[in-house]
């Protein structure tokens, strides 16, 4: 464990935990709002944004090792369905970022 410990804490992981600390205490004063905000966003980020990866990957992989032919009619299919599916999050981003300027009123909430 101390063994693990000592090759995690070199200078960028400890710049990085330190301006971390500084924002969340800098957030704590300002808003504690922000940090149940800026915590559930790293939670989402880590454990969905790993888990897509990890699908890219066995995705790639299994693709690889089919024939020509499959590949070439496979990853297009796969293209535009992301393609949708994109489309689809901008949708109900834009849907929700409406949702909440009609909630807090006229205040511009890219501020």
């Amino acid at each position: 464990m101390w063994q693990k410990f000592k090759k995690w804490a070199n200078v960028d992981h400890l710049v990085d935990l330190a301006v971390d600390a500084f924002l969340l205490l800098f957030e704590v004063i300002s808003s504690p709002v922000l940090i149940v905000m800026r915590i559930l966003r790293w939670t989402i980020g880590h454990f969905f944004l790993e888990g897509i990866k990890n699908k890219i990957k066995k995705f790639i992989h299994w693709i690889k090792d089919k024939p020509l032919w499959l590949q070439i009619i496979v990853i297009p299919m796969v293209l535009i369905f992301l393609a949708y599916v994109l489309v689809f999050i901008w949708i109900i981003g834009e849907a929700f970022g409406e949702f909440i300027a009609e909630e807090f009123g006229d205040k511009d909430i890219s501020e």
